[in-house]
């Protein structure tokens, strides 16, 4: 009989505005996330007079949501620097450890873990060029490595920030029935899962290039258009495609950007052989 992983997570805010300042941890582990504004840095200079790895988070020149990923022998200085050097940011995540047990190696392989990471998962931009540094660590310290990323993914997601969350997990995609959306004219061509109450148009999805001309300015066309400037649709080879999975409200919303018209999402996603998403979860 397997037990279940119980864990205590403490959130500390040292400001009383979690959107300032929130400190995470584990209570029986050692890795600590500080979350903080830039505004932020000199106040919290004590706690961040460490080493570590950081993320940067905001957004670039396109509007996208973006991240800058990095390690560090002082998590205050760098902060700083960056501050001066780099605009996009906002807020940033730092990574310490306060049982005093990193070293640079441990450093620069998570720093590597969690660009490879958030570009599988692919929900931020990530502004790291070459992807981080390679490193050739012993095996002891790459364990020690995964289990420290574990535990960093846990209290990142506690705090609210999806950029190790996939938008659904590959196991979920299996579990679920994939839905069907197309015209006969392939102007396009959609496919998605039903999940917790949610639509998700898979990557690789075409939506509509163009509207028909009553629908210009619809919500719908307004709608594809800003997930086309959040990076979500792009064009490739002539036409528009998800680059990654997206998560809508509604079957219906889901069918109506892809088809930039109006539609009954629970009829017109069906399955392979026919049945409608209303079929199965009505």
């Amino acid at each position: 009989m397997s037990q279940i992983k119980a864990k205590t997570i403490e959130i500390y805010l040292p400001t009383g505005d979690p959107n300032k300042v929130s400190h995470a941890r584990i209570t029986t582990e050692a890795i600590r996330i500080v979350f903080l504004q830039k505004s932020e840095i000199e106040n919290q200079r004590k706690e961040l007079e460490r080493m570590g790895c950081y993320i940067l988070v905001g957004k670039d020149k396109d509007g996208n949501n973006s991240v800058y990923i990095g390690e560090t022998e002082s998590l205050y200085t760098r902060l700083v620097q960056h501050k001066k050097e780099k605009d996009f940011w906002e807020a940033a995540y730092t990574i310490q450890n306060l049982g005093g047990t990193f070293d640079k190696a441990h450093l620069t392989f998570l720093e590597q873990l969690m660009i490879d990471k958030a570009k599988e998962v692919d929900r931020f931009v990530v502004h790291n060029g070459n992807g981080g540094k390679s490193t050739t660590i012993p095996e002891s310290k790459m364990n020690e490595c995964f289990i420290y990323f574990e535990t960093i993914q846990t209290l990142i997601k506690s705090l609210g920030f999806s950029v190790f969350v996939p938008e659904i997990e590959k196991e979920e995609l299996e579990e679920h029935p994939h839905f069907y959306f197309q015209n006969k004219e392939k102007l396009w061509n959609a496919e998605g899962v039903y999940v917790d109450e949610k639509f998700i148009v898979l990557k690789g999805s075409i939506t509509r290039m163009n509207p028909t001309k009553h629908k210009q300015d619809s919500n719908e066309h307004k709608f594809r258009d800003k997930l086309i400037d959040e990076g979500i649709i792009k064009e490739q080879n002539g036409v528009l495609v998800f680059v990654r999975d997206y998560a809508f409200n509604s079957p219906s919303t889901a069918a109506d950007i892809v088809s930039l018209g109006s539609n009954n999402g629970w009829t017109v996603w069906k399955t392979k052989d026919g049945k409608t998403l209303g079929e199965i979860y009505r």
